[in-house]
């Protein structure tokens, strides 16, 4: 086999699988890991791939960029449940920062119905200004910023530089992908700025996300896979996924503790 056709054939493997290890694809091809780990290299300066530590996993392309509106029509009943989870987090006096996921607007309806007092809301997400406006006794700051319609938030430079100035003590945010080498991820650059600024002033870091969203990589990394994320709330455990992996690394709560279920 070409080094060309080696190349290709080691890309479909990975667009396929989504996550490899040069230990293995040097047993499966036959050739030294030394070779894996050139090959790999080629195509991560290629933007085909990411590398990681022992192997590399696939990259999804910033045009898969979600609509917000779409987003908020797929696993409702799982996003509720985390939202349900995650507002038992949340205490009276709290200064929270939420950002322009689907999962934070299901949380953002529970804090517009429950009793939690004297809250403070940092977000860059118009739709969490429009839910919340009807708490009088909650302080809600927008960041501004350049806006983005397909999240319907604000995003680059000024969001970030306003955040940069505040402390929380929490912060929601949904991610696109979670994976246990790369870390959390989404789709825009100049999004994935602002989630790192709205990480980086904040006491506590709750990851909100269905399981649709794990072993996925995408264009720019939120957070590393661990140490910056604290808390990683998920509906429930589902077969298909090794949550071994990333329970060594981020404290994984579950919001439906009623086993596994079949898909």
């Amino acid at each position: 086999m070409l080094p060309e056709e080696r190349k290709n054939y080691i890309y479909n493997i990975i667009n396929e699988r989504k996550v490899v290890k040069v230990s293995e694809l040097s047993k499966e091809l036959e050739l030294t890991e030394a070779t894996i780990r050139r090959d790999l290299e080629e195509l991560q300066n290629e933007k085909k791939l990411r590398r990681t530590h022992g192997g590399a996993v696939a990259l999804q392309p910033e045009e898969t960029f979600y609509v917000i509106r779409q987003l908020a029509t797929i696993h409702v009943q799982e996003k509720q449940a985390i939202a349900k989870k995650a507002y038992e987090f949340i205490e009276d006096g709290d200064t929270l920062i939420l950002d322009a996921s689907s999962t934070t607007q299901e949380l953002c309806k529970l804090i517009a119905e429950g009793n939690k007092k004297e809250l403070t809301v940092i977000t860059n997400a118009f739709s969490v200004v429009n839910i919340l406006r009807v708490k009088h006794d909650m302080i809600i700051i927008h960041t501004g910023g350049v806006v983005e319609p397909k999240t319907e938030s604000s995003i680059g430079d000024f969001a970030v530089r306003q955040l940069s100035k505040l402390k929380a003590d929490k912060v929601f945010m949904g991610v696109n992908g979670i994976d246990p080498e790369f870390g959390y991820s989404i789709t825009n650059l100049n999004e994935g700025n602002v989630k790192r600024a709205m990480i980086n002033c904040a006491a506590e870091v709750f990851v909100i996300a269905d399981h649709s969203k794990f072993s996925s990589t995408f264009l720019s990394q939120v957070a590393e896979p661990e140490g910056e994320v604290d808390y990683l709330i998920t509906d429930r455990k589902h077969p298909k996924i090794d949550y071994s992996v990333y329970e060594k690394k981020v404290h994984l709560i579950f919001a439906e503790e009623t086993g596994g279920c079949s898909e």
